[in-house]
């Protein structure tokens, strides 16, 4: 996922960091996704942001949910929890997002950490602390 925001000078490229996927979605082998958000500065004006999803075939899924966690972002709905299904989302192991979420949030937000969605059996993890 690539977030790039519409700016005189600012190409998708930029936004892509140069990394050229046309080749993987022409051959089948990623489906690209563009879905755009419009957003309103501090001094009130409003700005589209476009997102640039890449998927493999057969997980688009993926970003028709990662869609809905960009609407809640946007309404500054955002917490720890859904942090940690955007890091899923992405990929990340599960050491990955811990160790991530321990870095951006203070310390006492709780995150429950199931090795599968429906065993909710596992005690919470403590953000912050020693785990």
């Amino acid at each position: 996922m690539f977030a790039h925001e519409r700016v005189d000078g600012f190409e998708k490229s930029d936004a892509l960091a140069n990394q050229d996927f046309a080749t993987y979605v022409a051959n089948g082998t990623l489906t690209e996704h563009v879905r755009t958000f419009t957003r309103r500065g501090p001094d009130g004006r409003s700005f589209d942001v476009d997102y640039y999803f890449y998927a493999l075939k057969g997980e688009e899924w993926r970003v028709e949910t990662f869609t809905l966690l960009l609407d809640l972002l946007h309404r500054s709905a955002w917490c720890p929890q859904l942090e940690w299904l955007q890091g899923k989302l992405l990929g990340y192991t599960e050491e990955q997002n811990l160790y991530h979420l321990s870095r951006i949030y203070p310390e006492g937000w709780t995150i429950t950490k199931p090795s599968n969605p429906f065993d909710h059996s596992k005690s919470p993890v403590r953000l912050g602390s020693e785990s």
